[in-house]
């Protein structure tokens, strides 16, 4: 049976693994906060990527309608709450489970929940070499950026391969359907191939770019994690 949780729809795709700080200010998010604290499943939530819209326009929940979703996300364990006198707080999320929508429930709550279905992580064939394609392509990526910008994207990468693919793609700076498609691919294998074609491609540009001259401001374009 479909698992009930809520949903917090961002315009930002959150990868297994990966860290997410959230500033809540909204009433139906500190409802959520509330909701969370005395729930038997723990202090989590789904983060589904907004198709159209910003977080801003989600409150379509209020009319009766429910905002524009992607059909797979990401559960966010909630790691610490920091809340404010003025009724703000400030979490720090981690990505764990993926999860397949398939229910939007938008009545009885402020804020959206989900029938979800959580998914598997299958690693697929992973005989291919792009485990150690992706691996390589990530360190020279993060070499030409040290020339470039005087910094990398993060520390050591990890050996297990659903892990690493799941790192590389938070690392690049992706537009979210890109990342998204990273979050829908089946199996890691599947995953690592997407990745080592983007990665050709963004080494690509930053030999390029490393050619001409560089305005600061185009070289935090080019290192922006979205």
């Amino acid at each position: 049976m479909a698992e009930l949780i809520p949903l917090f729809p961002l315009s930002h795709v959150l990868l297994p693994g990966m860290p997410l700080p959230l500033h809540i200010f909204e009433q139906r998010y500190r409802e959520l906060l509330d909701d969370l604290a005395a729930a038997p499943g723990g202090a989590r939530f789904g983060v589904v990527a907004l198709r159209s819209g910003t977080e801003a326009m989600s409150p379509h929940v209020r009319a009766g309608t429910t905002p524009d979703v992607q059909a797979i996300g990401t559960l966010a364990e909630i790691l610490d709450v920091q809340r404010a006198e003025d009724g703000t707080s400030d979490l720090l999320c981690v990505g764990s489970r993926r999860f397949r929508i398939e229910s939007l429930r938008g009545a009885g709550k402020p804020y959206l929940r989900a029938g979800v279905q959580f998914l598997d992580e299958a690693e697929g064939d992973l005989s291919t070499g792009h485990a150690a394609q992706a691996r390589e392509l990530m360190e020279l990526y993060d070499e030409l950026l040290s020339q470039l910008a005087g910094r990398t994207t993060g520390a050591e990468l990890p050996g297990d391969a659903t892990q690493l693919s799941y790192q590389i793609g938070a690392r690049l700076p992706l537009p979210p359907d890109e990342r998204q498609a990273l979050l829908t691919d089946p199996t890691t294998a599947h995953r690592l191939a997407r990745l080592v074609a983007l990665l050709r491609r963004e080494v690509a540009l930053l030999k390029r770019t490393r050619t001409i001259a560089v305005s600061p401001a185009v070289v935090r374009l080019v290192t922006s994690t979205n």
